[in-house]
């Protein structure tokens, strides 16, 4: 096949033009049929599209030629066609709402990884027996320990991440990330060089290091309450944990108690009251803190309360 040219590309594209036809485009899937009903002609998609491929450099090129030859544009690989071939400045298309941009990926990868820093932390500041000890009971060490990333992962999957309740495209882009990431992501035999475009590698790279400070952690907490049962100085819990499947701590219950900075142990209602009322002279919008705030600290003594209403004796 003769090589293409860009120059042979009649002049209607630019930012401005190309700005346009997304936004009529809007939160619709990025199809070759959708991309040519938002007002791109056909050809231009088609030609842009085989140069595209004839001078992919990379494996990430590769792979996004393939999709378009099958009429599927990936964010990224759009955004990159845009560029290369419609004489767009990348920065304007990146700040426009029809992209994810570098901010989005920060927050998206950033709610994923947050609850295995979280339960880092507990590990280090010596919590988390009843709910991590019952994954080593009568198990092989090693199997114990898939078994507890696999449950970590799926706290992950529950949680109540940002772009959630939301409707915009990047949020609704994001569940759509979300869901690529549960279906390629093999937790427990973990390959971090496995990748489709930029931000994704440095998401796998990040969650590796985070897992493997979480799987050192656990290890020597693991390895702590097993010497001190031996030495019977501490009562391993783990042996009824049948007894104490109700009141294990969650994530969203140890964020909360957490956030309030208060205890479990010696919390009461009461006091998850007080503490509130402490800080929302800071987070209210009336005393100059933002609405976003105010909405975290009030779930957070919801949780606190329930948790306390059910687990404290009559």
């Amino acid at each position: 096949m003769p090589a293409l040219n860009p120059s042979h590309f009649t002049r209607v594209f630019g930012d401005e033009a190309v700005l346009a036809r997304l936004e009529r485009l809007g939160r619709n899937a990025r199809t070759f049929p959708n991309l040519v009903e938002a007002g791109f002609p056909a050809h231009q998609l088609r030609d842009a599209s085989q140069l595209f491929a004839q001078t992919a450099g990379n494996a990430v090129e590769h792979y996004a030629s393939q999709n378009m030859a099958r009429g599927f544009f990936e964010d990224e690989s759009l955004l990159r066609l845009f560029c290369r071939y419609f004489e767009c400045t990348d920065w304007k298309l990146e700040n426009s709402p029809w992209f994810f941009s570098q901010d989005d990926y920060e927050r998206f990868y950033s709610a994923l990884i947050e609850p295995v820093e979280f339960q880092t932390k507990q590990l280090e500041q010596g919590f988390g027996e009843t709910q991590w000890g019952a994954y080593f009971l009568k198990l092989p060490f090693d199997l114990g320990m898939e078994r507890a990333k696999l449950a970590l992962w799926d706290d992950i999957c529950r949680q109540e991440h940002y772009w959630k309740p939301l409707s915009t495209y990047a949020h609704l882009r994001a569940e759509a990330l979300f869901g690529y990431l549960r279906r390629t992501l093999n937790v427990v035999h973990f390959t971090p060089d496995r990748f489709n475009y930029y931000w994704e590698g440095l998401f796998r790279q990040r969650y590796f290091r985070a897992l493997r400070r979480f799987e050192q952690k656990l290890e020597e907490a693991v390895r702590l309450w097993q010497e001190l049962k031996r030495e019977r100085k501490h009562r391993f819990r783990y042996q009824d944990y049948s007894a104490l499947a109700s009141v294990t701590l969650g994530q969203e219950v140890l964020q909360a108690f957490a956030a309030l900075g208060l205890e479990p142990a010696t919390a009461t209602v009461a006091l998850v009251r007080q503490t509130f009322r402490r800080l929302s002279k800071d987070t209210h919008p009336d005393h100059g803190g933002s609405h976003e705030a105010f909405q975290r600290l009030s779930r957070h003594r919801e949780v606190a309360e329930a948790w306390l209403n059910r687990h404290l004796p009559v």
